[in-house]
């Protein structure tokens, strides 16, 4: 990797990192090279060791060999400060800030302003408006605590703290996955500008076209190791997705019903989401994949919590012709229907405990009685979970923090599996999860709803509900506007939908 005379040397350079936890071998061997002023996309299905690279990269790792070069310098292994002076910033796939604090506390965190000893807040303010007009973004209350805010703004929140300090290195884990289209597009724009100014781009995602449309060059990862680097122009989709797989990985969704579906499962009736809505019905029913399309902040999320028990709304649920209560998500679970949520760190997962007791959590009273657990059926649920979900993992007391975005995914769905749910509802759980996974999750969720289960998907991706939902409702200002259905749930028709029903509610 030595550069020629004359030019210089690479911004970033790993050299045979090799990381081991317990029996699993994250990194064995993996290099990266990546350029001055370039925008570099890392590529891997989860657990391919992208994230502890850059975990390593940060100085939050120290691994068992290796070296990192910035500049051609070498930093100190396991040292976040090294990483920091050396102009590294990196915005992680689950987040990092404080929920407690406002946006301005979480933004100058790191760094403080002070005037005469003590806290300058008024500075403090401008620097966090600062960082997110950067973003285009103007309508955040700064003094509004991080808790208070979606996901999606909790993402770009995020990313203005990183870019605070205007980085040489900016590592981007994930960041377009909780994002809409018009933040995605934002995000581009900086990202360009970041590159057409001199500062490296890292970048990993999962949504392949991204890569093609943001990246100069690609390392490709498989099993710990580097598999491949490429110009974009060098290599086109299908093959990247291949040498990530090790195998030939074909891009299509599981065949959708071939039967119309009748059985409800649940009926929704009279419901308003909030106060001066008109009500509104809705009936799931046994054996499909409703999808919930729009535009981001319609309600889609919204809805799925109150259904959960778990959000403010009005309206009266109907199971097998009989009115039930759903007042929080005891009284759900209690009336099979569970949530799979989008952020699976902070409401899917005890993420410092082991994968076993995540994945017996949900179903402890099926395996106790008198108030023991039998830890027999425990260790027999957890080996049973594993095989069936394909859970990548060492040992089953390995902690969920440990895991890759996707495996962590999978715990969660095991869990709630083990109640036997008659309706799962998905908040975009596929965010973050690479290829593979997803199409693996694919084929689980219509085994599911061929056996019966009513599943509710809603998807920041839309070309996700056009190949996996049966149906499609289109939500408009917290009601499911338009039904697509049969050969009217497309990607076009989708899109179409959705800004057609925003037009019409205006």
């Amino acid at each position: 990797m030595q550069a020629p005379t004359g030019t210089p040397p690479p911004a970033l350079v790993a050299r045979q990192i090799h990381k081991q936890y317990g029996g699993v071998l994250a990194l064995d061997g993996a290099d990266i090279s990546i350029n001055r002023a370039e925008v570099h996309a890392l590529l891997g299905e989860n657990g391919a060791g992208k994230s502890t690279l850059v975990k390593v990269i940060a100085g939050l790792v120290r691994p068992d060999a290796g070296e990192v070069l910035v500049d051609a310098q070498p930093l100190v292994m396991g040292s976040p400060q090294s990483s920091r002076s050396a102009g590294i910033a990196v915005v992680y796939q689950e987040l990092s800030l404080v929920p407690q604090l406002s946006v301005m506390h979480n933004i100058v965190l790191s760094a403080l302003p002070v005037r005469r000893g003590w806290f300058a807040r008024d500075r403090a303010v401008a620097i966090a408006r600062e960082a997110l007009a950067r973003l285009g973004i103007s309508d955040i209350n700064v003094k509004a605590p991080v808790s208070s805010l979606p996901l999606d703004l909790r993402q770009m929140v995020e990313i203005a703290k990183a870019m605070r300090h205007e980085p040489r290195i900016l590592i981007l884990d994930e960041a377009t996955s909780s994002l809409g289209d018009a933040e995605v597009q934002r995000l581009f724009e900086l990202v360009r500008g970041l590159r057409s100014r001199g500062t490296t781009v890292v970048v990993i995602t999962h949504r392949m076209h991204e890569v093609w449309a943001l990246a100069d060059r690609m390392t490709i990862f498989r099993d710990g190791r580097t598999v491949g680097q490429h110009g974009i122009d060098e290599i086109d989709q299908r093959t990247a997705v291949n040498l990530m797989a090790g195998r030939d990985v074909r891009a299509v969704y599981p065949q959708k019903r071939q039967v119309e579906a009748t059985e409800p499962a649940l009926e929704l009736r009279n419901v308003r989401l909030r106060r001066g809505q008109r009500p509104w019905d809705l009936s799931l029913t046994r054996g499909e994949i409703l999808g919930l399309g729009g535009l981001q902040g319609q309600g889609q999320r919204h809805f799925l919590h109150w259904l959960y028990g778990d959000g403010p709304g009005r309206g009266e649920v109907i199971r097998h012709g009989r009115r039930v209560q759903i007042r929080h998500p005891g009284d759900a679970l209690r009336n099979g229907i569970v949530l799979i949520p989008e952020d699976r760190g902070a409401e899917g997962l005890h993420s410092s405990l082991p994968v076993r007791w995540n994945l017996a959590m949900a179903t402890l009273s099926q395996r106790s009685r008198f108030g023991l657990i039998d830890m027999r059926a425990e260790r027999r649920m957890t080996t049973e979970n594993v095989d069936q979900m394909s859970i990548k993992v060492g040992s089953p007391f390995q902690p969920a923090s440990s895991l890759s975005g996707g495996t962590q995914q999978k715990v969660v769905i095991g869990k709630y599996m083990e109640a036997d749910p008659e309706v799962i509802l998905f908040v975009d759980s596929t965010r973050g999860i690479d290829v593979q996974t997803k199409f693996e999750l694919y084929e689980m969720l219509r085994r599911l709803a061929d056996n019966g289960t009513a599943c509710v998907l809603y998807s920041s991706d839309t070309e996700e509900l056009a190949g996996l939902c049966d149906r499609v409702a289109v939500f408009n200002d917290g009601v499911p506007a338009r039904m697509l259905e049969g050969d009217d749930v497309s990607q076009h028709s989708i899109v179409a939908a959705s800004f057609a029903v925003v037009r019409e509610g205006m």
